[in-house]
């Protein structure tokens, strides 16, 4: 399996790790700059490596302690980062951060990323972020980059960003600990269906194909024809399952954030994706196939049920019946609202539905959230431990029908469904599962990752 790795062009802790982690690594240190005492480096050469973008930041660190660890202020912290690597090297790396291609592949410079400038300030949300970031920026660094456009590199900076996650144990999954830039990694495209996986572990990139028999290509135009999901990054823990929302709600946050589209086959034949995504089990009784479910925008408190014509239906676009299903915003609610909806629900979806598969996701992840919390009694927990054991298992059945289109939770899932069978005491059933999470993370990371606490439970 060929692996493709970048260095990070430049990258920035979040804020609540600046104190616990290697600003230059990002992996777990403690000794801290006598300057700052904020930033910490795990060695001697990981604060050289740091130095260069640290000066700015350390006299920023010094007269705004305070802020630190409390707002998140690391998109302006990376601006100064990118502002001290521009003035060395004016955007062209000097040594190569790509490793694993060939050296006939053209490498990006910091000039080659698009920063959308113009689309920013049509943008509401942007254009918000844009104020709070800029308002950082000048209360952290003063009027040291008043002749710089600090548009340009903030549009840069958000789009082109990708989160980088740290394996520590397999249990949590990926923590994303900061962000970074990887100019070469920037210049594939977006697809819901990528040639391209991830498979980091570190702060450095690595890609590998999702068809493990190929390998990367040897011209520009080949290379430059590869994608990777924007959108989907595996293997990061769903830390707040109330605001999980479906696959054609996540693509539209997407495609308004990113200011493109995605034009792979599933979300190209749209007909298609509405089907895979909210078909239900009820039939139009006029051609034989499943009607849609769909949001009723005229009234709130209804869905509708639709033939949409996929086998030239007389009924296309009728609504052949409405259905009064519980709403569920983005707010914090009791796991009973949670259990009903999907109760609801799931009588009325296609088993198969991605729709059907992203609700049970999300009450899993609520269990488990729930889980870790010290105030539940022990019968309440077995409950919840029962329940999530359930939701996990049909997960684990449907995964291998939808797993390309839907989901990054499977290794996560099996491995959590393992725990909790080892905590009721079906051990057996247990190992079973945990050596098919073991053989689903070092099929991924190629045994870069430490799975010996699971080892230890076969």
């Amino acid at each position: 399996m060929t692996v493709f790795i970048e260095t990070p062009y430049i990258a920035a802790l979040k804020e609540s790790y600046l104190r616990s982690r290697c600003s230059a690594c990002f992996q777990p240190a403690t000794s801290q700059c006598a300057q700052c005492l904020i930033a910490v480096y795990c060695n001697s050469q990981c604060r050289v490596n740091d130095s260069l973008f640290h000066q700015l930041e350390c006299q920023a660190y010094k007269n705004s302690a305070d802020q630190h660890g409390v707002s998140e202020a690391v998109l302006a912290r990376m601006i100064a980062r990118v502002i001290s690597r521009l003035r060395i090297d004016g955007g062209e790396p000097e040594q190569d951060l790509c490793s694993n291609i060939s050296k006939l592949i053209h490498r990006r410079s910091w000039s080659d990323l698009l920063g959308h400038r113009d689309e920013v300030p049509r943008s509401e949300r942007h254009w918000n972020q844009w104020l709070i970031t800029k308002q950082q920026v000048k209360s952290f660094f003063g009027n040291q980059f008043d002749k710089i456009d600090l548009l340009e590199i903030f549009g840069k900076l958000l789009i082109n960003r990708f989160r980088v996650g740290i394996h520590e144990n397999v249990r949590d999954g990926r923590v994303a600990v900061g962000w970074a830039i990887y100019l070469t990694t920037s210049r594939f495209n977006h697809s819901c269906q990528p040639d391209l996986l991830q498979c980091s572990y570190d702060i450095n990139m690595r890609l590998k194909f999702a068809d493990s028999t190929k390998t990367f290509p040897e011209t520009n135009v080949e290379f430059s024809q590869l994608t990777l999901s924007y959108r989907h990054q595996n293997d990061f823990r769903l830390t707040y399952p109330c605001s999980y929302v479906p696959t054609r709600q996540q693509r539209r946050a997407f495609v308004s954030f990113f200011f493109f589209n995605c034009h792979c086959n599933f979300c190209a034949d749209d007909l298609r994706n509405r089907y895979a995504e909210s078909a239900t089990n009820r039939l139009c009784e006029r051609c034989g196939d499943s009607l849609i479910l769909q949001e009723n925008y005229n009234d709130s408190t209804e869905s509708i049920l639709t033939c949409l014509g996929r086998r030239k239906c007389i009924k296309t676009e009728e609504i052949v019946d409405r259905v009064t299903l519980p709403k569920i915003d983005k707010t914090e609610q009791s796991v009973d609202v949670y259990e009903e909806h999907l109760e609801n629900v799931g009588q009325l979806l296609h088993p198969e539905s991605i729709l059907l598969l992203q609700l049970r996701e999300k009450l899993f992840f609520i269990y488990q959230k729930l889980l870790n919390q010290s105030d539940i009694d022990k019968d309440q927990q077995l409950t919840y431990i029962h329940r999530a054991i359930q939701l996990g298992e049909q997960l684990i059945q449907v995964y291998s029908i939808y797993l390309k289109d839907s989901s990054v939770y499977p290794k996560i899932v099996v491995t959590d469904v393992a725990s909790l069978y080892e905590l009721i005491g079906k051990t057996e059933k247990a190992k079973v599962l945990y050596q098919e999470a073991i053989d689903l993370w070092q099929a991924d990371y190629d045994g870069h990752i430490d799975c010996r606490d699971l080892n230890m439970k076969l």
